[in-house]
């Protein structure tokens, strides 16, 4: 090869390097909040007798209208026992699109016994998925009665998401409200596991024929509010819980804190965890009217 050409060649791979470059280091870009929420469906597994947290914390409200309410803080919330780990899935033949999809295989929850005062709060719901609004329609009423559980981010094993997938999911914190309502669900789904630490087939599972069980909210801990850019997505992530008839998972995971505040706090990682019965599936609601952006 001459020294012309070869001058070519270099020159050649220079370019396309530099033009490769952007897309090889370009971050996940965050999807709008309509389409993280609408695909936020999680499926809840019980948890053997563990631990109580052992920390108390101040709950604060993050979506639009239970702030526009003026529901008031929580304070000193003593965090109770881990009672259920939930997972994300998607439901029958949609899974979420490419925009979503890094994001919601790594909503892990641990959700934590907690106790409160009935807030008595009627609350209009849209489902936000279409495969649940066809099969119990799109709408439906509910009265928020006491909260029961503070779901919080959490990751499996040595499963890490990169940088912009975790600076979404670590502030996904969700407190679950007891709910009432004349919904009675009837009908099947099949549910494939998203998180890549789960590899088991699809399953058909029944909805159980009782009311949905509890309503989760987004909220902060101990004053710390989620960034600004995620805080439009996490301020919408609404989620309506289903009991289901399902096979057990039956796997054990080491489970260990993302969200700051309690990373800050120095727990430590829950080893040796064995994920036992399945027990809801939760899925994305909006409330009276006020959908997520996008």
């Amino acid at each position: 090869m001459s020294k012309l050409s070869r001058s070519i060649t270099v020159t050649g791979l220079v370019l396309l390097a530099a033009l490769l470059l952007p897309a090889l280091t370009a971050g996940q870009p965050l999807p709008t909040p309509a389409d993280f929420v609408r695909n936020l469906d999680v499926r809840c597994y019980k948890l053997p007798v563990l631990p109580a947290l052992g920390v108390n914390l101040r709950l604060d409200h993050l979506n639009p209208v239970l702030i526009n309410m003026g529901l008031q803080p929580e304070i000193n919330v003593p965090i109770g026992q881990p009672q259920d780990l939930c997972v994300p899935v998607y439901k029958n033949n949609a899974p979420p699109p490419d925009t979503s999809l890094p994001f919601i295989r790594f909503v892990d929850w641990k959700c934590y016994g907690i106790t409160g005062s009935s807030l008595d709060l009627m609350l209009k719901l849209d489902q936000l998925n279409p495969i649940i609004a066809g099969l119990f329609g799109p709408k439906l009423d509910v009265i928020v009665r006491e909260p029961q559980q503070l779901c919080v981010p959490v990751r499996k094993n040595n499963s890490f998401p990169g940088n912009d997938v975790g600076l979404l999911v670590r502030w996904l914190d969700v407190k679950c409200y007891r709910v009432e309502t004349a919904q009675i669900p009837n009908g099947q789904v099949t549910l494939t596991h998203l998180n890549p630490l789960i590899n088991q087939p699809p399953e058909l599972v029944t909805f159980l024929n009782t009311p949905p069980t509890q309503l989760c909210v987004p909220v902060k801990k101990n004053l710390a509010a989620p960034p600004p850019a995620v805080l439009p997505i996490v301020q919408y992530a609404d989620v309506l819980c289903y009991r289901i008839n399902g096979q057990a998972l039956n796997q054990t995971f080491t489970l260990t804190h993302q969200n700051p505040v309690l990373v800050n706090m120095g727990l430590p990682p829950e080893n040796n965890v064995k994920v036992g019965a399945s027990d809801t599936l939760c899925v994305p609601v909006a409330k009276n009217g006020d959908f997520p952006p996008g």
